[in-house]
């Protein structure tokens, strides 16, 4: 398999000098489009439904340009509005929205505050995580104003309105949610294959101004290489899930332009603390310090990532500065033998009992750089005689819901709504939505509970700090990098930008010139 990826590599690069040596894009110049208002996107990220109210779906109804939310962040994370008006907070449990005038859905109905009521409540009774997370216990209509009564003081409710759960779409059409929602933006669906090519088309009532284009195809093609491959050709016009090795070398091609954009999405690796090893602290932190983050960055990523020293990247005022734990074999190897973890034979490390110290990883391929991460841990455990099986699944979700995993290493953004507390409450909390090692620590979720009341911005900055250090001290996760996301494109693709969320994608400025 990996001489196969070897192959691949060396064919897009051969591919890519051939274009510079002779001055113009061999494949690409051949097969542009007849017409120039459909747009071919390429991408190793697929869901299998939009129906926003389904786990994460609502990413690419936002993503796709069909579905908008009441507020949005801008490239700052500062909440703005976006189909809202602007927003009143009544009391520590009550806010007032007023909706904007004059925006009709997709089909034609106007958005007014009882279809904004009847969309979030339906999102509510659906996903937990939204559940959860906006702790609403009632939603009422004032002329074109909602007002939400939360169950508790939620201090964040405005911010957590930007995520695309919360995508307001027309839930009293007759069409099938999963595969066509009736959003309220620039692009409709025109037809969705959950496993093939999906076609958006220009919304032609657009309410924030024209569209550029008259429509947008989406191709997801799971390897990396290939979708290389695909945008080399001509097949696609833009690809986003390349490797941070085409990246580079794409962007050494001038028929080509990569926008990129530094995140909060994060390599984070999972520890199974219902692994019989794994529940001991100190068996984690070896095995955390015989990960150079350093290292993978510079090598595997490319530059194209920096390395965590906790949850958030650098850029928030909730970040860490430094880290105690930090890649060091020898200390390793001597945390291990303390807690009764030794290699006699030089054929594995064995435990006090005399069985082997083996682990299996799960990951996935939608994120290029995973696997090789994997590898690499791969690597490093084994060159202490730890064992690490690899295990790559297109049905990640399903086996970390399942907890059928021992190390899994998993992409996902950590700020997604401007603040710290959804990503620390679902991830960090007992029992919390995608805590998949079932970390729990008392005090972690006591100050996730002040966090949750908390109005004061520099409190709620310590409260986070306070939180990531207990957990990071525990060794319950290792935050490994915060990756750029990057956009390779032809020359002549407009208006599509990356954002720090990754949620906002295609626009009405989207175009090919």
């Amino acid at each position: 398999m990996e001489r196969i990826k070897k192959i691949k590599i060396v064919l897009i690069y051969i591919l890519l000098l051939a274009t510079q040596l002779i001055g113009c894009s061999s494949l690409s110049e051949e097969v542009q489009w007849d017409s120039k208002e459909q747009l071919v996107f390429g991408t190793t990220l697929s869901t299998k439904v939009l129906d926003p109210a389904n786990g994460y779906c609502g990413w690419f109804l936002v993503r796709y340009g069909v579905a908008e939310t009441l507020f949005k962040l801008d490239e700052n994370m500062e909440v703005i509005p976006w189909l809202a008006e602007n927003y009143e907070k009544i009391d520590n449990k009550t806010w007032k929205i007023e909706i904007k005038d004059n925006i009709t859905f997709q089909n034609g109905k106007e958005l007014n505050s009882e279809a904004v009521k009847a969309s979030i409540e339906r999102t509510l009774e659906l996903n937990s995580r939204a559940k959860a997370t906006l702790k609403i216990e009632n939603i009422s209509t004032e002329e074109n104003n909602i007002i939400i009564t939360t169950t508790e003081e939620n201090p964040t409710l405005i911010n957590d309105l930007c995520d695309p759960f919360v995508s307001i779409i027309d839930v009293y059409s007759n069409e099938d949610i999963d595969t066509n929602p009736i959003g309220t933006g620039p692009f409709m669906v025109e037809e969705f294959n959950h496993s093939g090519s999906s076609y958006f088309k220009k919304n032609d009532n657009y309410w924030d101004g024209e569209v550029k284009l008259d429509s947008i195809k989406v191709i997801p093609i799971a390897d990396a290489d290939t979708l290389a491959m695909a945008l080399q050709s001509g097949e696609i016009d833009v690809a986003q899930g390349l490797s941070y090795y085409m990246v580079n070398l794409f962007e050494s091609d001038s028929n080509y332009k990569v926008s990129s954009i530094d995140t909060s999405r994060v390599i984070a690796m999972y520890f199974n603390q219902n692994n019989k090893h794994l529940v001991n602290s100190n068996v984690r932190k070896a095995i955390n310090m015989l990960i150079d983050k350093e290292l993978y960055c510079k090598s595997i990523l490319k530059g194209q990532a920096s390395e965590s020293l906790g949850i958030f990247p650098s850029n928030t005022n909730y970040s860490l500065e430094s880290s105690d734990i930090i890649f060091n074999k020898e200390e390793a190897i001597e945390i291990l033998r303390n807690e009764g973890y030794s290699d006699t034979n030089n054929d594995g490390i064995l435990d006090k009992d005399g069985e082997n110290l083996s682990l299996n990883l799960v990951t996935y391929s939608a994120r290029a750089e995973l696997p090789s991460i994997a590898q690499a841990i791969q690597n490093d455990l084994k060159n202490i005689g730890i064992e690490v099986n690899i295990e790559i699944s297109d049905n990640i979700t399903d086996i970390l819901d399942s907890g059928r995993f021992d190390l899994a290493l998993y992409s996902n953004i950590t700020t997604a709504t401007g603040d710290a507390l959804a990503y620390l409450n679902n991830t960090i909390r007992t029992n919390g939505a995608s805590n998949y090692g079932d970390y729990s620590n008392s005090e972690v979720d006591y100050l996730i509970d002040k966090l949750k009341i908390e109005f004061d911005k520099e409190e709620r900055d310590k409260l986070a700090i306070e939180i990531q250090n207990i957990a990071i001290n525990d060794n319950a996760y290792n935050f490994i990098a915060h990756m750029k996301m990057s956009f390779v494109m032809k020359n002549n693709v407009t208006g599509i930008n990356p954002h720090p969320t990754d949620y906002y994608q295609f626009n009405a400025n989207t175009d090919i010139i």
